[in-house]
């Protein structure tokens, strides 16, 4: 055969097999979350998929792209030993027809599976049932008692009231968790007084993980509008909305979530850090305290045993503080498909996710046990509640049609008592101010968010509205969750850009500095021209802007005089002007364009040159946890800029500090710390700061009457201007999640 045609049989071969590849990954796909909604899918597509599970890896490996796979060796094979006029001339046109075929099935089997009819009408037709019924906790009172009480709050993965037997209102003849069946009917679930366990609904944008989480925390649906989302534009998580952990943060509650798994899938440690300020205990957590080996892992990460024992230690050093904790953990054995079979489990049923299901409810009850052999459970409440059903396809098909699932739930030592023993029709948005009412407090007109308090007589909006109008209502575009999101009609013009980025380099040469814009990533119209905005010295009123200059490689790039800025404090913008009008900021760099390290020790390096000129003051100051994690060159390097005081290697520690070369108030100690007082005529400060408090008072870094700290765990930097009182640099170095933020 002729070099020529075999290359264009293996061209033809790779195309023809990648739309076997979306055949088989749609089939593969839906037969696994056998109830994948479009908000769901959109929402885990637009947020990191970091932490995906091996196994799921290894599923998509074997089920989609195998079989995709040998359809293309069996297409190679069919072009190459095929005589090229056999079939009557027609084989280049049957194998192309196939690739068609096999196209618009998947087209067509995708369409169906996700109902997009449906869901197109629910978008051009927009609902406000969540702005008609929502009770802003913001403009609610919640008041709790002078002695709070600790919450430990359980996400069970994928655990439903279907698990257990009928016999107590489950969906098989055997149960799958009677230990949480037991658990549930010694305490309280909401029920009629019967052994029939009830639950609440998991309602749409709310069955999948980071939709179930967001739902009982906040009383609302994680419905991510695709034509005006950016959230993963901000640096916060629906922003505007107050929720369980906002409201404990304010009560003074030190919060940490633990899971077997890497946070940042599907947004969940951007959502706990910007809602209540959590300590985030993971699976790289875990590896870089050396409770793993570094090359550990299983399933998603590490197996609940493991979740079980670390919530114990972890426990065990937040009772002995004098604030209330708020533990929030996440399981995951029994996350789809087929859950992971760790050495805890046995042989009970015929299929794998049973005993998975029947493993996790003996774990789950032998934590609560010790929980209550503890010194702290008689002020504890514990919430353990299903996140979602399952999504696991094939054990769906166990349970009869006509069941009606919901999600297992069970309050234990909560400080509230039922109003009406009846049994409630409720979903989890009722998680919320159910919660809250369950460590004591109590809570105007018994609503937040579109939760209600179960404890209490009043309606839930499934009893006021029945499940069908309910559903479909919520079905529907929301442009009231796009407030709450904070999407402004400015940021939705912008619709498609909450990703847009560039790589820019900043240098100077000679008498210009230099500005190079490339790797522009998610700008999808035109670029019609690209700029420099400048502003010197902070000054907002004078912008001076400059076009940049397309080069031939694609990038940009613009000379600006050195005589025209300061280096040592001037703000850069580099914004893109598209074709239908949209404005897209690209980058930006505040201050001092020589301090912008990211790596602490290179940092502190550059900072004593600073301290040491007599034009700049240096502040230093903590934020909870932040020096734990200081190497010995980084010792080394805060002694050399002058802090005095011991700092121990490994240990948490209170670091402030005020430098200068005529100035050196620095401290290194185990207690809380404040400082105040003046640099010359022109900067004022107060610096507070604490490794173990978890209070917001504790916690500044005021220059001149501003307080510039961010709301994140670590070491906290400001490089102060001693002539004007200007913040040239601003920096929180976050070791403990290796993490640098400026602002």
């Amino acid at each position: 055969m002729k070099k020529r045609n075999i290359i264009r049989n293996l061209i033809a071969t790779v195309i023809l097999g990648f739309l076997y590849l979306l055949f088989f990954t749609s089939w593969w796909f839906f037969h696994t979350w056998s109830s994948m909604t479009v908000n769901e899918l959109m929402f885990n597509v637009k947020m990191s998929l970091s932490g995906t599970s091996h196994a799921m890896i290894k599923l998509f490996i074997l089920k989609a792209f195998l079989p995709a796979g040998i359809a293309a060796l069996i297409i190679l094979a069919f072009l190459t030993f095929v005589p090229k006029d056999a079939l009557k001339g027609k084989r280049n046109l049957i194998a192309t027809m196939t690739g068609v075929i096999v196209l618009i099935a998947a087209i067509a089997y995708t369409w169906i599976q996700l109902d997009m009819t449906s869901y197109i009408d629910q978008q051009l037709h927009a609902s406000t049932f969540i702005k008609d019924n929502y009770a802003d906790p913001n403009n609610v009172s919640v008041e709790f008692p002078e002695k709070k009480r600790n919450l430990i709050y359980i996400y069970l993965e994928s655990t439903e009231v279907t698990d257990t037997d009928k016999e107590h209102g489950g969906g098989f003849e055997k149960s799958r968790i009677p230990e949480l069946t037991e658990l549930a009917l010694e305490n309280e679930f909401f029920g009629d007084g019967s052994d029939n366990l009830n639950g609440g609904f998991s309602m749409p944008g709310t069955d999948w993980t980071m939709g179930a989480i967001f739902a009982q925390s906040t009383g609302l649906p994680l419905q991510i509008s695709i034509d005006a989302n950016s959230m993963s534009d901000q640096e916060s998580f629906f922003p505007t909305v107050k929720g369980l952990g906002d409201i404990l943060k304010d009560e003074g509650y030190h919060q940490e979530y633990l899971c077997g798994s890497n946070a940042t899938f599907g947004g969940r440690e951007l959502f706990f850090k910007t809602h209540g300020d959590f300590d985030i205990i993971d699976y790289p957590y875990a590896k870089d305290a050396g409770w793993i080996p570094q090359d550990y892992g299983v399933w998603w990460g590490f197996e609940d045993e493991k979740l079980f024992e670390y919530a114990k230690n972890r426990l065990l050093e937040l009772s002995k503080n004098d604030e209330p904790f708020n533990m929030t953990l996440l399981t995951v054995d029994t996350h789809f498909e087929d859950g992971y079979v760790c050495r805890l489990c046995e042989n009970e049923f015929d299929d794998q996710y049973s005993n998975v299901f029947a493993c996790a409810s003996r774990q789950a009850v032998d934590f609560v046990n010790w929980i209550k052999e503890q010194d702290f459970y008689e002020n504890t409440t514990i919430v353990l509640v299903g996140d979602h059903p399952t999504m696991d396809a094939d054990f769906c098909t166990q349970i009869p049609e006509d069941y009606t699932r919901k999600v297992y739930t069970c309050f234990i030592n909560a400080d509230a008592q039922v109003q009406d023993r009846t049994a409630r029709e409720y979903t989890t948005f009722d998680m919320f101010p159910t919660t809250i009412a369950a460590l004591g407090a109590e809570i105007e007109g018994n609503r937040l968010g579109l939760g209600t308090n179960l404890f209490s007589g009043t309606e839930t909006l499934l009893e006021k509205y029945g499940m069908e109008y309910e559903k479909e209502e919520l079905d529907r575009k929301s442009h009231f969750m796009n407030e709450l999101a904070g999407i402004t009609d400015e940021m939705a013009l912008e619709q498609n850009y909450e990703g847009a980025s560039c790589s820019c380099s900043i240098t100077e040469e000679g008498d210009v500095l230099k500005i190079v814009v490339s790797d522009i990533k998610g700008v999808l119209e035109k670029i019609e021209s690209m700029q420099v905005d400048v502003r010197v010295n902070g000054n907002y009123d004078s912008v001076m802007t400059y076009n940049m200059n397309l080069l031939s490689d694609g990038s940009y790039e613009t000379s600006i005089p050195l005589s025209e800025i300061d280096t040592s404090d001037t703000d850069f913008y580099v914004l893109c002007k598209g074709a239908l009008g949209s404005e897209i900021s690209l980058f930006t760099q505040r201050g001092d364009i020589y301090l912008k390290q990211t790596d602490i020790q290179e940092y502190l390096k550059s900072l004593k040159t600073y301290a040491d000129s007599g034009d700049y003051t240096v502040f230093i100051t903590t934020r909870k946890s932040g020096a734990m994690r200081l190497t010995d060159e980084n010792i080394a390097a805060l002694k050399e800029l002058g802090i005095s005081d011991d700092i121990p290697k490994g240990q948490d520690i209170t670091l402030v500090a005020v430098i200068n070369n005529e100035l050196n108030d620095s401290y290194a100690t185990k207690e809380f710390k404040e400082i105040e007082g003046t640099v010359g005529d022109n900067v004022s400060y107060h610096l507070k700061g604490s490794w173990d408090s978890f209070k917001d008072k504790d916690f500044l870094l005021e220059i001149n009457g501003e307080n510039v700290m961010m709301e994140r765990k670590g070491l906290h930097f400001a490089v102060v201007k001693n002539s004007n009182g200007r913040v040239v640099d601003y920096v929180n170095f976050d070791l403990l999640d290796k993490e640098c933020r400026r602002y």
